[in-house]
């Protein structure tokens, strides 16, 4: 048995799906991957049929601008130019999200966009499909 598994109450074991209608007969596919380790051959294949990357990540952990930086650099080990832009999916303060931005950028050497917004609020996360379209369209 996997001990992480046992760590909390819950936990996913699968990917989640979902389409949106774009109109005119067009569909925008969204698959998400769970972050823990075990799960590292499914985000690799997500990535690897990608045209995009959003990773959602709690910047309030201590590692995360380490998780950060592995999850944009396994990004950018498919395709340097693949748009990705990251998620704070738990709340977090205006100091916490700054300094997060900041650390991470001196990791990469690049800045990578950084995002706020309640994965709980449909409109929210829909604004952030907005937000990250012009990234897409770029390629």
């Amino acid at each position: 048995m996997d001990p992480s598994s046992s760590a909390k109450a819950s936990t996913t074991v699968g990917a989640d799906f979902g389409v949106i209608d774009l109109g005119n007969g067009e569909e925008l596919h969204i698959y998400g991957s769970p972050g823990q380790d075990r799960f590292e051959f499914m985000r690799n294949w997500l990535i690897s049929i990608a045209i995009g990357v959003i990773v959602l990540i709690d910047a309030n952990q201590t590692d995360a601008t380490d998780m950060a930086e592995q999850y944009v650099r396994t990004v950018r080990s498919f395709s340097e130019t693949m748009p990705c832009m990251l998620l704070l999916a738990r709340p977090a303060s205006d100091e916490t999200a700054n300094r997060f931005s900041s650390i991470l950028t001196d990791k990469l050497g690049v800045a990578v966009p950084v995002i706020t917004a309640d994965v709980r609020e449909k409109l929210q996360m829909l604004d952030v499909l907005d937000i990250f379209s012009p990234l897409m369209a770029t390629i």
